[in-house]
Parts: C-alpha cells; sequence; structure tokens
C-alpha cells in the first residue's frame, strides 16, 4: 500500500473522504481544494446521505473521478465507516463537505504522521470561512500556540480537517456507529492502545460550518447522547459518574441560555433508551488512556467557557 517518491522518499497515499447532506455548493468548493493540495490526493470518496438537491448529480457530472456511495438513508457516522473501509491509502483525510484546506494543508499533516509513527491522528486549525477567526470553543491552546508551527498533544480532535493512519482504524475497529461524539470516541481508543492524538495549528482549514451545528438544540441533544454513551462505553464507574453530572449541570444550563428545553428532556430519554446498548459494548480503557483523555479540561472547559455567562447572569439577578 505505501508509495514511495522515485528518490526513495516515504510518500504514504492518502484517501481522502467526505460525508455529504445537501450542500452541494459547499461541496464543490470542498473538492477544488482537495484538488488543488501540494501534496496529492490518491482517491477521494464520497458517501452522500440522501441528499435531496443535485450533489450526486455534480458529482457524476462534474468530479467523475470521485468515487461516490449513495446511502438511501442519512447515516453520518456510519458514512465514515463504509468511506474508510473502502479507502485504500495509508493515510485517511477527514474532513466536513463545508470544509475548505488551505493548499498545503495535507503536506503538512503528513510531515506530522511520517515523522512519528506514534502519532494515529493529527489534525488541522480551523478558522471560521467568514470571519478566519480560530474555531477553539475549549480554549485548549493560546493564541501563541494557534499561530506557531507546532505539533501540540490534543485530548481529542477536530474532524474536520484531520488525517488518520489507516491502519490504526483497522486496529481499533473503526469509528463507533452510535456515539454522535465520534473524534472523543475515537481518541480513546487509539490512547488505550498507545498512540497520539496532535495537533498541528500549521495545517489550516476554513469551516463554513452547517445549519445544523448552529442550531443550538442540536447541538445540545447530540453533546448530552454522545457524551454519556462516551462516558458509559470507556469510563470507569467512579468517574463516569463525576463527569456524567458534570455534564447534566452543562447541559441543563446550555439549555437554560438557549432555551432547548424539549431537546434537554429528548436528549435525557434517547440517553437512557440507547444506554443498554452501549453497555453492552462497554470495555473500560486503560489508566493511561484515561490521562491522554486528561491532558487538557474538557467537561470544566463545557463549564468555563459553554455556560459560565448564564451562571453569571444568574448570580446578577439573585443579586
Amino acid at each position: 500500500m505505501e508509495n514511495k517518491a522515485s528518490e526513495g522518499e516515504y510518500r504514504p497515499r492518502v484517501s481522502a473522504i467526505i460525508p455529504n447532506w445537501n450542500r452541494s455548493s459547499d461541496l464543490r468548493e470542498a473538492l477544488l481544494a482537495i484538488k488543488a493540495q501540494t501534496y496529492p490526493v490518491s482517491e477521494i470518496i464520497v458517501v452522500d446521505n440522501n441528499s435531496s438537491d443535485d450533489s450526486v448529480a455534480i458529482l457524476r457530472g462534474d468530479f467523475p473521478e470521485v468515487m461516490t456511495i449513495c446511502s438511501p438513508h442519512n447515516i453520518f457516522i456510519n458514512s465514515l465507516n463504509i468511506a474508510a473501509k473502502t479507502a485504500s491509502g495509508d493515510l485517511i483525510l477527514h474532513q466536513d463537505n463545508d470544509g475548505i484546506l488551505a493548499s498545503d494543508a495535507l503536506e503538512r499533516l503528513v510531515g506530522v504522521l511520517a515523522d512519528d509513527p506514534s502519532i494515529a491522528v493529527a489534525y488541522s486549525r480551523n478558522l471560521y470561512y467568514d470571519s478566519g477567526e480560530t474555531y477553539d470553543p475549549m480554549r485548549w491552546f493560546s493564541e501563541e500556540e494557534h499561530l506557531s508551527d507546532g505539533v501540540f498533544n490534543a485530548p481529542s480532535f477536530h474532524g474536520n480537517g484531520s488525517l488518520m493512519r489507516k491502519d490504526v482504524l483497522e486496529e481499533v475497529g473503526y469509528f463507533e456507529p452510535d456515539i454522535h461524539l465520534f473524534e472523543r470516541s475515537l481518541s480513546a481508543k487509539v490512547f488505550d492502545k498507545g498512540y497520539r492524538v496532535v495537533y498541528h495549528p500549521a495545517s489550516v482549514i476554513r469551516h463554513k460550518i452547517s445549519k445544523e451545528v448552529r442550531n443550538p438544540g442540536y447541538r445540545l441533544y447530540v453533546n448530552m447522547t454522545g457524551g454519556w454513551w462516551f462516558l458509559a462505553r470507556f469510563y470507569p464507574a467512579g468517574k463516569a459518574w463525576e463527569k456524567a453530572f458534570l455534564y447534566l449541570v452543562y447541559f441543563k444550563l446550555y439549555s437554560l441560555k438557549h432555551r432547548t428545553f424539549r431537546d434537554f428532556f429528548r436528549g435525557i430519554f434517547d440517553t437512557l433508551l440507547g444506554l443498554p446498548q452501549i453497555l453492552r459494548r462497554r470495555e473500560v480503557v486503560s489508566k493511561a488512556a484515561i490521562k491522554c483523555l486528561e491532558c487538557k479540561p474538557y467537561e470544566m472547559s463545557m463549564l468555563k467557557y459553554g455556560a459560565w455567562d448564564t451562571i453569571k447572569k444568574s448570580f446578577s439577578r439573585k443579586a
């Protein structure tokens, strides 16, 4: 599978995978950016999740070289597994259909993985498409780090603009099909095998961010079910209960802030409904993996940066 350049330099083959649901104009821009990379992409695989627009027609008409797989349903995480398992490359480049890679983004990520076999995933700095501001809701890195050429250990990653080793995906069993926070779940599994997840901010991708993600009710729901199922799947019981409580506090404050009460209660109900299926796959990760998952604050970052303004307003009203 490995590809060697003529002068003997190691050049791994890269397969790009994109899950798609509508947004054909954004998809076109994303594909053109992939084709313009300074490091060649061997194949591009798009799994279309039953789009109602002209996405498939554009793929087949304007991008015949792209492998298009059509699903009769919207199966987002499963579509990632389908694409990753189909891919023939040594490395898997994943991005959303509204992500626009800088021309040298892939070359930079390949360099990171080529230099260190212990790295399973390297991910790019995500910028808001219009403003150019860095997307870092957890505040894991300083502004100086964001603007550097460094490689930083991270407890999870942004899927949009991430590069993964295909053999490691095979080793850990690919993505969890029903846990919405797939990046966090994959991180737990690769940490448990002794690999690293790193952030390389010199690799840049601009992200338009879909309406679904901008929808606070949708964000609350996927974080509730995904967050609690993640804990049930991977964490030891004591830590899981402790963190589940912090999640509950955050989710409640978030629902108060955005008035997403229906999604809050739906998230609780569906979490409990799906819990037995998750528990059947329960496999607690090692202490070393937990340490990697907690190398940066996660739950407290959610509370501090995602809900602190709600707490402050509550105290100011009481005063």
